[in-house]
């Protein structure tokens, strides 16, 4: 069972790319990337919770179901 199917619903994927043993370059190992929470919500539901304007231009989006924290997952490697 591959890392993707065992919990699709997680923001954060990761997948490995191929890397053939023919190949002259390095393995570039595990790569990763974020699914915004709107994939997940299907349509908008009225009278969503707001943030405040300013605290929604700090954030990039207008209703708290549709924000998710970004945790970059190379900079623990970069350490």
């Amino acid at each position: 069972m591959s890392e993707q199917n065992r919990d699709p619903f997680t923001s954060m994927k990761a997948y490995t790319p191929f890397h053939s043993r023919f190949d002259p370059c390095p393995p570039i190992g595990k790569k990763y990337y974020s699914t915004p929470p709107n994939l997940y919500l299907g349509f908008q539901p009225p009278n969503l919770e707001q943030f405040t304007p300013k605290e929604a231009l700090k954030r990039g989006t207008l209703w708290k179901a549709l924000y998710e924290y970004y945790e970059n997952p190379y900079e623990a490697k970069r350490r």
